[in-house]
């Protein structure tokens, strides 16, 4: 994958003055698929330091350079825990590698990467939505609840 073409999301300014990189993934990952997306995802997060590293990030984000970056992963219906070890592995490996920890000392282009996942699922997701007066209305007609038009 080249750097320079990875997919962000959305990027956003921290109070801290850091910036988070987000990167939307959504499921539901089930059977081959999931080891599929895991594999992309694996390869969407590598591209994203690569171009970190390489100043892609900074040359189209200018707010990003210089200060600790998080690509933070939000995920929608995708498997949490093997999520949360692909993070936790890539973390672990980016913070063991000579060239990425050279390029962050020298703070040319960030000083810090980090790693975030934000999960959810669409029960979760539905839950928080307070639903209105008429849904609960055509929801009590549907099932013949003593609503009458």
């Amino acid at each position: 994958m080249e750097s320079d073409q990875v997919k962000i999301d959305l990027v956003t300014k921290r109070p801290d003055g850091g910036c988070t990189l987000v990167l939307i993934e959504t499921g539901p990952w089930i059977g081959e698929q999931k080891k599929q997306n895991m594999q992309r995802l694996a390869n969407r997060i590598a591209g994203c330091v690569s171009a970190i590293i390489n100043g892609h990030i900074a040359r189209r984000y200018p707010a990003t350079m210089g200060v600790p970056l998080t690509i933070q992963v939000d995920s929608y219906d995708t498997p949490r825990l093997e999520v949360d070890i692909l993070l936790a592995k890539m973390q672990n490996d980016f913070d063991k590698s000579p060239e990425i920890q050279e390029e962050l000392r020298s703070g040319r282009f960030t000083s810090a990467i980090f790693l975030r996942h934000r999960w959810s699922d669409f029960a979760s997701e539905m839950a928080k939505r307070r639903p209105s007066h008429r849904f609960w209305h055509r929801l009590k007609r549907l099932f013949g609840l003593g609503v009458t038009d």
